[in-house]
């Protein structure tokens, strides 16, 4: 699979796209004025305790407060400044905390509309390689590695651990690391975590102790690392930070490109922005005519995968199937470009032959292994549907690109204009009855009132104007 990793920069943003054999599959976007939060670690104070919720509210300095649910609580980061150390003061329960307290957090969620950002007292520093757990004791290899390999790496990693404090997790791109590099990354990351014990007893919460990379940095390390993809920038300044960071993981800096065509901005050229506002829209067609609906919910995603023009050749089983099939591949696409997350619900279209379920999620666990999102699926329902979750840790692109609409508060429906035309009915009943008068209103409601006029009892002293006003349910009555 050709990866390429797009980057370009201006004075509102970085942007990073994805692009895997010629199509775009992930998007990233990071303000210029505001760093990445997913990672970073904060001195916080306990702020409010809702034990009912089993969750508190913490300030770490942002405008507001983060959200620490009982089950993100691990072993403690609550400061003892006596000591110099952090102690157990209490068990992973929220009622055991008190207002007041400091507390050392990671960002584990961005904040998502009102709410603030999901925290976790499990502190995970990671590196390349591994993944240090300062509060934990066990050593684990990613699920992702299997075979032979996957024990290789367990015994060197508890050989290299021996007595050190904390736990670790092997990462997939260690797989085939010697065991050298492996320890000098367990020692680079101790001493990191050092620094931070280090900075925790010389601040005041709310306050920042470790800033997580930046997106550039992130993306390299997250996704070059597991694979042979390049990346191309059309910022100097970008790739040679890129080329650093390459060298330091010991991967060739050549794979590092800068966009030279000055005639064609870089994401012109692969065609991005198009990619993306097609991911905004609902309904995506697939290649044979079917196609699948997209609609995010406070709940959940709802996923619709439909027949559209494709009427197969033989069966409605093998039509069903081959929709499924091909849905499959544009569904994983299309949650990891618009950035889905939480409980996912698909409604595949109905298979009767056992086989075919089957290997309609087989394939849909298969493909899955290309998102570096967590995921778990559950078995086919007998009504066609597959319900999965993922994990969500940034914004969907929905939420990064759009707004809440002002016409229907983002409800995505607006008053009937007939609902309108009674509400101006309303308002002109105030009016002197022989006096002449100008209603503007859209020229949805206009349009109704002008084929319903008798009916609706509008004398020739009221004149209407269909004008295109920024709120559907918006009129004007004036005189003249």
């Amino acid at each position: 699979m050709k990866q390429e990793l797009l980057v370009t920069r201006d004075k509102w943003q970085v942007q990073i796209a994805v692009v895997e054999d010629s199509r775009l599959v992930e998007y990233f976007h990071e303000p210029s004025h505001l760093d990445g939060l997913v990672g970073n670690l904060y001195m916080g104070k306990v702020n409010r305790i809702l034990p009912g919720m089993e969750s508190a509210f913490v300030d770490i300095g942002l405008e507001r407060d983060g959200f620490l649910y009982e089950g993100d609580m691990g072993p403690s980061g609550l400061a003892d400044d006596e000591a110099g150390e952090f102690v157990d003061k209490r068990g992973p329960a929220v009622k055991q905390l008190a207002e007041g307290d400091q507390i050392l957090v990671q960002v584990s969620k961005e904040p998502m509309g009102a709410k603030g950002s999901r925290l976790s007292t499990e502190i995970a520093l990671p590196g390349h390689y591994l993944i240090y757990m300062p509060f934990m004791n066990h050593v684990a290899v990613s699920r992702k590695i299997i075979g032979a390999e996957r024990g290789r790496l367990k015994d060197m990693l508890r050989r290299v651990k021996k007595d050190a404090v904390g736990g670790f997790i092997v990462r997939t791109a260690a797989e085939g690391v010697a065991e050298e590099e492996l320890a000098g990354e367990m020692q680079a990351l101790a001493d990191l975590w050092s620094l931070v014990r280090l900075k925790t007893h010389h601040v005041e919460a709310p306050a920042l102790v470790h800033q997580e990379a930046d997106l550039v940095g992130r993306a390299v390390r997250e996704i070059l690392l597991r694979g042979e993809g390049t990346v191309i920038t059309d910022d100097e300044d970008i790739a040679r930070r890129c080329r650093e960071l390459m060298d330091t993981l010991g991967l060739n800096p050549a794979r590092i490109r800068t966009w030279t065509d000055g005639s064609v901005p870089l994401f012109d050229h692969f065609r991005v922005q198009q990619e993306l506002d097609k991911a905004l829209r609902p309904r995506v067609w697939l290649p044979s005519g079917g196609c699948i609906v997209l609609q995010s919910t406070e709940a959940l995603v709802a996923i619709d995968v439909n027949s559209g023009r494709y009427t197969g050749k033989k069966s409605l089983e093998e039509t069903a199937f081959t929709i499924n099939m091909e849905a499959v591949e544009e569904i994983v696409r299309q949650i990891r470009l618009r950035s889905l997350g939480g409980i996912i619900v698909i409604d595949f279209i109905d298979m009767t032959k056992k086989a075919h379920r089957e290997a309609l999620v087989a394939k849909l666990n298969e493909v899955l292994k290309t998102d570096r999102a967590k995921s778990r699926i559950l078995n086919i329902s007998e009504f066609g549907l597959v319900e999965m979750t993922r994990k969500r840790s940034h914004r969907s692109l929905e939420r990064v690109m759009t707004g809440v609409c002002p016409c229907c508060d983002g409800r995505g429906r607006v008053p009937a204009p007939w609902r309108i035309a009674q509400q101006i009915t309303g308002a002109l009943a105030g009016v002197k009855p022989s006096r002449p008068a100008v209603v503007t209103a859209s020229p949805e409601v206009v349009r109704y009132i002008e084929e319903n006029r008798e009916r609706l009892g509008f004398g020739e002293h009221i004149k209407f104007e269909a004008a295109p006003l920024p709120n559907a349910s918006a009129y004007s009555i004036k005189p003249r």
